[in-house]
């Protein structure tokens, strides 16, 4: 279903510059690799016709799966075949870290077929590449950043493409200005900068302390922090970040639009 974008009044917050996160900030991608991570677990365990844990099976996955990412330079997009390797391993025995070990120096002896590895991760990509759901507040933030003149502008580390795809399908195609593909750094956030206006805030409202925030921080952007519903450790052991924090994205627009209101409203008090 086509949402109508609400219009773009030239008023109150013109051309505010608003960065936001796409996955998992926007839209529930973290339900869908988890439905998707599960059916991989099934998957290994019908072709070693054996059963892994009854609960918490996926927490049982994405330990595997972080101690994957840990060690590969693509984190969590290394290629799922690794993790079915080190699930077969650990669901005959081994223990998570010798199962990950050799999964990555000798995957072939897993104790499953090339043609059986092959059609679990082929289901496994043919399910992440399905539409997420948007996350609670996201429709009423963007309209409310649309409605108070605000730019917004989605990064992502992922696919451009694939982004474009979700806000089509989505209907928010009227709410985004522009889409960024580019890892998050402290220099791309000041490359991205640019577009704003002398002496404006920036705000950048994303779901991760490590890859969101703190680049943003350094860049010198006032940051909203939301957290997702997966953390993975490294983001829970991460040093503490000065942030706003909202718990979901329409929260996140009403700081934005407070905290420019109060600006605005002490500039012109400082002029009179």
């Amino acid at each position: 279903m086509v949402s109508p974008a609400a219009r773009r009044l030239d008023k109150g917050l013109a051309g505010t510059l608003v960065l936001v996160d796409a996955d998992n900030t926007l839209w529930d991608t973290d339900g869908v690799f988890a439905r998707a991570q599960l059916a991989l677990l099934s998957g290994v365990e019908e072709a070693l016709a054996t059963s892994g844990p009854v609960e918490g099976r996926l927490s049982y996955v994405r330990n595997f799966d972080q101690a994957l990412a840990e060690s590969h330079h693509l984190g969590l997009r290394y290629p799922p075949r690794l993790l079915v390797n080190a699930l077969a391993l650990g669901l005959q025995g081994l223990s998570q870290q010798e199962a990950v070990r050799r999964a990555w120096n000798d995957g072939l002896q897993c104790g499953l077929a090339p043609e059986a590895i092959s059609q679990i991760e082929r289901t496994f990509f043919d399910m992440i590449a399905t539409q997420p759901n948007l996350l609670e507040g996201v429709l009423a933030g963007l309209r409310d950043l649309a409605s108070a003149g605000a730019r917004t502008v989605v990064l992502t580390e992922g696919s451009r493409k694939r982004v474009i795809r979700t806000i089509e399908h989505h209907g928010l195609s009227g709410y985004i200005e522009r889409i960024f593909e580019a890892p998050k750094t402290s220099r791309m956030f000041k490359r991205v900068s640019r577009l704003a206006k002398n002496g404006q805030t920036i705000y950048m409202i994303g779901d991760q302390l490590t890859r969101d925030i703190k680049p943003a921080s350094e860049a010198g952007l006032t940051t909203i922090y939301v957290p997702g519903a997966f953390q993975p450790k490294w983001e829970l052991q991460a040093a503490n970040f000065e942030t706003l924090q909202a718990a979901t994205f329409d929260a996140a627009v009403s700081l934005v639009i407070q905290a420019d209101q109060l600006s605005s409203h002490q500039k012109r008090l400082a002029g009179t």
